[in-house]
């Protein structure tokens, strides 16, 4: 079975911060939310799982859209908070888990580190979380080198890893900021020879990337493609996907159905 895991980082839309510019969080939060909700619109339409990380002040905040996204799709820790206002400290994921448990009524599982920033993974399993999706196994400039990553799903120490994805040669990241700056035919392309070489596809997305966020100070690369334009990208790749027979599961779906260790 081939399998794709399409994950979204549900968090405040703070990302302006980082270039200078403060949102308000009310704003912030509505942006997250009309882009979550076109994507669940979409989700529904092609009856795609996905799985979304959630911060736990963004789930506070918006208790009712939580719930909707957990009608259907996985709901995981992306800590407590994603502004880099806030120092992340361990404990953050055990409140998240708190919250968002309480919310939905789910059992939180699984965590990404906001940003993807090193922390002390070996911890995780004392809160309760038995998988972790903060490894993107790539080189990024001015950000990480994980070239020696394992770039396939595997356990470490009893925690279960879940990479993002990478193409087998030159581990080009498959991510976010790749899905909307390259052009579309040749990231369908990768993704298609990635999962036919891994027998797996994990992607990574943010929903505030599908509201329109064309006048915020953020570079051109993270607002390039958005909204309505970008939505329509991701409809071409899941049907891609699907006529390749690809099977779409959430992160637990996939650790229950897909040998340890690939």
């Amino acid at each position: 079975m081939q399998a794709v895991t399409l994950t979204f980082d549900l968090e405040e839309f703070d990302i302006p911060e980082e270039y200078g510019q403060l949102v308000p969080e009310r704003e912030q939060m509505e942006v997250t939310r009309r882009g979550t909700e076109a994507l669940l619109t979409l989700l529904d339409q092609y009856k795609v799982r996905a799985t979304f990380f959630t911060t736990g002040h963004y789930a506070r905040m918006n208790p009712d859209l939580i719930r909707a996204v957990a009608e259907r799709h996985e709901i995981a820790s992306h800590a407590l908070y994603h502004s880099p206002r806030h120092e992340f400290q361990m404990e953050d994921v055990r409140e998240s888990k708190q919250i968002l448990e309480a919310l939905t009524g789910q059992e939180v599982k699984g965590f990404r580190m906001p940003r993807l920033k090193p922390f002390a993974m070996e911890k995780l399993l004392d809160y309760g979380i038995t998988y972790d999706a903060s490894i993107n196994p790539a080189y990024l400039p001015g950000r990480y080198n994980l070239l020696h990553e394992n770039p396939q799903p595997h356990l470490r120490n009893g925690l279960m890893e879940l990479p993002s994805s990478t193409t087998p040669l030159l581990r080009l990241p498959l991510f976010w900021l790749s899905f909307k700056n390259l052009p579309a035919a040749l990231f369908r392309y990768w993704a298609a020879q990635t999962l036919n070489k891994r027998q797996v596809l994990m992607l990574y997305f943010h929903p505030w990337e599908f509201a329109d966020i064309h006048s915020y100070n953020v570079p051109s690369y993270v607002k390039k493609v958005d909204g309505e334009r970008l939505l329509q990208r991701l409809e071409k790749l899941i049907v891609s996907l699907q006529k390749q027979k690809a099977t779409f599961l959430t992160c637990q779906e996939y650790i229950r159905e897909m040998p340890t260790g690939q």
